[in-house]
């Protein structure tokens, strides 16, 4: 009853306080209570971190309010169905702004922020889980959810529950994490527009199955070869005398060991040689590659991590990002 009307409230609130007479009204109204705050919530600014009291318990929340910071990711992945994903499903930050995926992006107004933070944090009271992974089937994949909040980074895992046996308290976090997630959910329904990153990661990986019927490129950048960058990403291809067709796990079953941060330049003409594609294969040294142009999420610069997310995982792990120069690709140890 309680979420029916949290939503049906921030619905009205987004729709009809867009008009200046009603926004006006509205103005006038706090003042009038702001004596008397009758408000579920109320905050308090500190800097680019904000408090405010939860809904529920009266809980005291408090959050960075920086468009750079994360403060709720979702990632969906893990098993070993061979799930690849270039970035996570959800990244919710400190202004509001929220990202789907690589491509869309909306934006929550405070009060709706917020209220998804109370409904995580106090009502299904998310940071006191005495359990993190909610998993009984290792193979399959899931969905992980992160949570920055009170100074807390949670990582939670959701995913097929129940074929074990479980305590009550299990079986009762994980009804409140599948909540929470249809919360979470619901919250980004919004209108979206297209998310643009100015800045670009480069991925890459030799390839044995490129289309050999449509024109492939060559390699248009002198700074470092792609056999370069394809070994510091994904490492040194181990040698296969029995398969005709050999299958490179990296970048397309699991994420790599590293990524390379581009410049305006390089982009540019990795861009001229793709006709304007984000992606595709190119021709160096009677050898082929798949290049992948992967846009950096607004706290990926910052933390020099791209959030990526692959088979066989069971928490995240960032993939760090070089700046500078591509290192040579090793010698080989020759076999004993």
């Amino acid at each position: 009853m309680h979420k029916a009307f949290l939503y049906r409230w921030i619905d009205y609130t987004q729709k009809h306080l867009r008009s200046p007479l009603l926004l006006l009204s509205a103005m006038l109204v706090i003042v009038l209570i702001s004596g008397c705050d009758t408000s579920p919530i109320s905050k308090s600014q500190s800097g680019q971190s904000t408090t405010f009291t939860g809904s529920s318990t009266q809980q005291q929340i408090t959050y960075n309010t920086s468009g750079n910071e994360v403060l709720i990711r979702t990632f969906y992945g893990g098993g070993q169905k061979g799930t690849f994903n270039l970035g996570p499903q959800i990244s919710i930050y400190g202004d509001g702004t929220y990202i789907l995926g690589l491509n869309r992006q909306g934006k929550l107004d405070t009060t709706a922020l917020q209220q998804l933070l109370s409904t995580l944090v106090d009502t299904d009271g998310l940071l006191s889980f005495k359990r993190q992974l909610f998993f009984d089937i290792p193979d399959q994949d899931a969905t992980f959810l992160d949570i920055n909040s009170d100074g807390k980074h949670l990582e939670l895992m959701y995913g097929a529950f129940g074929s074990q046996p479980a305590s009550a308290q299990d079986k009762d976090e994980y009804q409140r994490l599948g909540k929470a997630l249809a919360t979470l959910s619901h919250a980004v329904q919004g209108p979206t527009t297209a998310y643009q990153g100015k800045v670009v990661a480069l991925l890459t990986y030799q390839t044995f199955s490129a289309n050999l019927k449509q024109t492939i490129p060559d390699w248009p950048i002198a700074d470092f070869t792609l056999a370069q960058a394809a070994t510091f990403e994904c490492g040194i291809i181990p040698e296969d005398d029995v398969s005709s067709n050999p299958t490179v796990p990296c970048l397309q079953f699991t994420i790599p060991e590293h990524a390379i941060l581009l410049d305006a330049r390089q982009i540019q003409n990795i861009e001229t040689a793709l006709n304007g594609k984000q992606a595709g294969d190119f021709f160096e040294d009677s050898q082929y590659y798949t290049v992948i142009l992967r846009p950096l999420l607004p706290d990926e610069l910052q933390s020099k991590t791209l959030a990526m997310f692959g088979s066989s995982q069971i928490q995240f792990i960032g993939v760090p990002l070089l700046e500078g120069s591509v290192p040579p690709v090793p010698t080989p140890t020759p076999a004993k």
